[in-house]
């Protein structure tokens, strides 16, 4: 599935802004916007209309510094502790409980 919004649903978001930042509700300019994720993607997969908002480029550089990134940082420990995989320090690779060697996806 795509990260990127489609153009339907952007347009859709655009609509329902109203040419207003959905964070602030100061008014957008051409190119001082970003359509972002209300659920950042990497934790969702969803890039449909109800998770799409149109924030001015402060308050999406806020809620991806401040929320996002500690919020799917956290999210992929949980899920690498689920699946039974800690990283050791100092090494780039994953070893699961048992001893297996897992390199790490980028």
């Amino acid at each position: 599935m795509s990260r990127d919004f489609s153009k339907p649903v952007k347009l859709e978001a655009w609509k329902r802004a109203g040419g207003r930042c959905e964070g602030c509700t100061a008014k957008l300019f051409i190119g001082k916007f970003q359509y972002d994720h209300r659920s950042p993607h990497a934790v969702s997969g969803d890039s449909s209309l109800f998770n799409c908002q149109v924030l001015c480029t402060n308050c999406h550089d806020e809620k991806t510094n401040k929320r996002d990134k500690p919020y799917i940082a956290k999210s992929n420990r949980i899920r690498a502790k689920h699946a039974g995989i800690r990283k050791r320090r100092g090494f780039r690779r994953w070893r699961r409980f048992n001893g297996e060697v897992v390199y790490a996806q980028d």
